[in-house]
């Protein structure tokens, strides 16, 4: 440490560090892997994905889970046979409480109507104008950063606050306010406790209580006067003539009649449009606390660049380094970092035979950290993104594939690489200490701490 408390780093070879993460489970059971989805499933994912195509853990009743840790597994689950896989119940149970019936929990007919009332706001035309929400965000957030410079900073929630400031001005032309406040403590707060699948999730029958059934029923109800809180204050903003944002969208889709559909998209949108930008940014900033010599590269990148409102759009495409920077953050922290499904019907994946009602996990994890199909995979190392071949793209699913990928991803990945930039070509920063982040796996990746950070102005 030096004498002001920050963490000194040692000279590396670029491309040297790699942070530290659970150990991968030498054996699990049934009851261990479903443990873990309590504490850190990350805890119970085993060893033997990077051996074999598939790994089989007996159930009680002569069910099983099958874990598909290969391109081949995953292109067959999410592409090719999606119809024969469906969600499992212990999502719902766990994600409906903020998520309701909204895009994220919808199925069959249901699903195909949502996604294409929403398909107009996340197309490539659309981009530029988000950008500039993303760029007035970012310009607001670094401001708040350098106004507190010399204090420990808490990057996790600036991240956070600057995600949700840029979901709500894109999407809904709203400027939360006070409201942020509330929205950033009830979503983290969920995510973190109530947010977290358990046993009784996986075991119980569809539509049976569980223990954790009745807070997470307040929380719905607390949840849903915020949302309605939003909706009200949007309203009062009135609509234009002809859809202009993704509210008028929804209205248009869905009426005007309060809560129901309307408020679960909404809400839906807001928590998903914020926590992955938010997510990837913070471990971004971890990663790169680690390592100055990239810091000072994208700098540079930046340097000559305009990144404000009006300049955003064109300045995207020349801010390779960074966009790589979060393509890599998201290899090693993926926001969906396993994907399961229940079958649907009996059949086979990579040799295995699959029981009707069988649970097919894809360790998003594993396959991002695996060596047979990356190289060094344990190092953060951005220029495996910037000059060498494309990964197999069924071995980089940070958003997931097939019909059902994140309709946000390119937004959420423009988003996280303007702001990264931003940051970047005016701060320096550092972990004001030595304690290893790890990633605790729950309903998203969460740090085991919030670390502080050191920050510096690169303008003096």
């Amino acid at each position: 440490m030096t004498a002001s408390g920050r963490l000194s780093i040692a000279a590396q070879a670029p491309g040297s560090y790699a942070p530290p993460a659970p150990a991968l489970a030498e054996r699990v059971g049934w009851l261990k892997l479903l443990g873990a989805f309590r504490r850190n499933t990350l805890e119970a994912l085993p060893r033997a994905c990077l051996d074999a195509p598939a790994v089989t853990i007996p159930l009680p009743g002569g069910g099983r889970i099958v874990l598909l840790a290969t391109p081949a597994g995953a292109r067959h689950v999410l592409l090719s046979a999606t119809q024969d896989f469906t969600r499992l119940p212990a999502g719902r149970r766990a994600l409906g409480p903020i998520a309701g019936n909204g895009l994220v929990l919808a199925d069959g007919e249901a699903w195909r109507h949502q996604r294409k009332v929403l398909a107009p706001a996340f197309t490539p035309r659309t981009l530029p104008l988000m950008l500039r929400f993303v760029a007035r965000s970012a310009d607001e957030s670094c401001r708040r950063l350098a106004a507190g410079l010399g204090a420990p900073a808490d990057l996790r929630s600036e991240m956070q606050r600057v995600a949700l400031d840029i979901a709500t001005t894109s999407m809904f032309s709203l400027e939360t306010g006070a409201l942020g406040t509330e929205i950033r403590a009830l979503v983290s707060g969920y995510l973190d406790r109530l947010g977290k699948p358990t046993v009784a999730d996986f075991l119980l029958p569809a539509g049976w209580p569980t223990p954790s059934s009745p807070r997470r029923a307040l929380f719905r109800r607390r949840w849903l006067k915020v949302v309605q809180a939003v909706l009200a204050a949007r309203r009062e903003q009135g609509a234009a003539g002809s859809a202009r944002d993704l509210f008028d969208l929804l209205v248009e889709a869905h009426g005007e009649a309060p809560g129901g559909l309307l408020a679960d998209e909404v809400g839906t949108l807001i928590v998903a449009g914020h926590e992955t930008t938010a997510s990837t940014l913070f471990w971004a900033c971890t990663l790169l606390a680690r390592d100055p010599a990239v810091q000072d590269a994208l700098a540079a990148e930046a340097a000559g660049l305009d990144l404000s409102e009006e300049g955003a759009a064109a300045s995207l495409a020349h801010l390779r380094l960074a966009r790589s920077v979060v393509q890599e953050t998201l290899r090693l922290y993926p926001p969906v970092y396993v994907i399961p499904r229940r079958a649907a019907r009996a059949g086979a994946v990579e040799g295995t035979e699959i029981p009707a009602g069988g649970i097919v996990m894809i360790p998003t994890w594993v396959l991002h950290r695996d060596p047979r199909w990356w190289d060094r995979p344990e190092v953060f190392d951005p220029h495996r993104f910037l000059d060498r071949p494309e990964p197999d793209r069924f071995a980089y699913l940070p958003f997931g594939a097939g019909p059902r990928i994140c309709i946000g991803a390119q937004l959420a990945l423009a988003e996280a690489t303007l702001v990264l930039a931003r940051l970047m070509r005016d701060m320096r920063l550092s972990l004001a200490d030595d304690r290893p982040v790890l990633p605790v796996a729950t309903t998203t990746l969460r740090p085991d701490h919030v670390p502080r950070f050191h920050l510096e102005s690169r303008t003096g």
